[in-house]
């Protein structure tokens, strides 16, 4: 790994990548979106939960080939202009990543209250039960 390379928090599959000489600071945008993350991880439904989040989300960050800035030795502001259209491209490849998290763990929690209480109501199944025990209180 480039030690001039820094890798930048965004999200799984998506990362940005580029020279400590362009960019000293983590975009705000993108440190916001990593704490969004972990935030969501805490309730994840996997059996490593935040922990398995973490270690996904720093694979994305530190693999070079998912999004690069583009390196501007020069200060040019043109090149400024379109590294920050990337950043915030990628933090919506991210917001969409953690949208999709929320939806996972609101699943899971929907099938976790629906196997404990059960489907609802059965009329019918009530029914036949009441109607079976009173036979079987009449024989």
């Amino acid at each position: 790994q480039n030690p001039d390379t820094y890798f930048y928090p965004i999200g799984v599959g998506v990362a940005i990548a580029c020279c400590l000489n362009a960019l000293r600071m983590i975009h705000p945008l993108v440190r916001d979106l990593y704490k969004r993350a972990l935030i969501i991880g805490k309730d994840y439904p996997h059996p490593d939960g935040l922990d398995y989040v973490r270690r996904k989300w720093k694979e994305a960050l530190r693999d070079p080939q998912n999004c690069q800035l583009i390196p501007n030795n020069n200060n040019d502001v043109d090149i400024d202009k379109e590294n920050e259209r990337i950043i915030r491209k990628a933090v919506g490849k991210g917001r969409y990543v953690i949208r999709e998290m929320e939806g996972t763990i609101q699943l899971k929690k929907y099938r976790t209250m629906r196997r404990r209480y059960g489907q609802g109501v059965d009329i019918t199944g009530e029914a036949r039960r009441i109607n079976d025990s009173i036979n079987d209180l009449i024989k």
